[in-house]
Formats: structure tokens, C-alpha cells, sequence
């Protein structure tokens, strides 16, 4: 149980190097804002947030999926599907999708550890 702080740790840790690096990697692109992936976003954070009674939560996913709503219009422009991606963007979300996976993966699997 005493383990528990330092694994928290880790995962922050790994995920803020994660952002640095995407970060890193895209400082030259400039590409608009999805809204249409704000809008689910948003309804996914209410979705989770008021079952668990999280209200930041709750509170976040309104905001989102009220920017998403309001930019409507351009949900089009910015939206890109799978088979517009380059290549490179391809490996790089797969890579992104893999690792996210994992993390949920171990956090599910510490979680079940600490409960047990």
C-alpha cells in the first residue's frame, strides 16, 4: 500500500514526458482545432464525470461539447478520418493508441493489486 504514491508518480512522469515529446515533435504544424472531436470529448467527460459524481469533470465536458457546438460549422474542415492520415501521422497514433492502451492496462491492473 505504501507503493502506491510512487507508481502514481511514474505514470505522471511518463505522461508528462509523453507530452513533451508530442510537443516537440509538432511545434512546426499548425493545425486548426477539431471540434467536432471536442464535442466528444466533452460528452465523454459528462458521461464519466456524473456516474462518479465528479463535478470538474462534469463541469469540463459541458465546456467542450459547448465549444464543439458552437463551431458546429467547421466540424468538417478540421476533422480528419483514418484513410486521409499520412503514413507517418498513422504509425504515430497507432503508436499513441498502443501506449495509451498499456497505461490503461496497468492502471487497471494496480488498481485490482491496491483492492485486493
Amino acid at each position: 500500500m505504501g507503493d502506491t504514491p510512487w507508481i502514481l508518480i511514474a505514470v505522471a512522469v511518463l505522461i508528462l514526458i509523453l507530452a513533451v515529446v508530442a510537443i516537440l515533435i509538432n511545434k512546426d504544424k499548425k493545425r486548426p482545432p477539431d471540434y467536432y472531436t471536442f464535442f466528444i470529448i466533452g460528452l465523454t467527460w459528462i458521461a464519466i464525470g456524473l456516474p462518479l459524481k465528479n463535478y470538474a469533470l462534469w463541469i469540463m465536458g459541458l465546456v467542450f461539447t459547448a465549444i464543439g457546438l458552437i463551431n458546429k460549422d467547421k466540424w468538417k474542415q478540421n476533422h480528419k478520418k483514418w484513410n486521409q492520415l499520412t503514413d507517418k501521422e498513422k504509425k504515430a497514433k497507432m503508436v499513441l493508441i498502443t501506449i495509451l492502451g498499456i497505461l490503461v492496462l496497468a492502471g487497471f491492473v494496480a488498481y485490482l493489486v491496491v483492492a485486493i
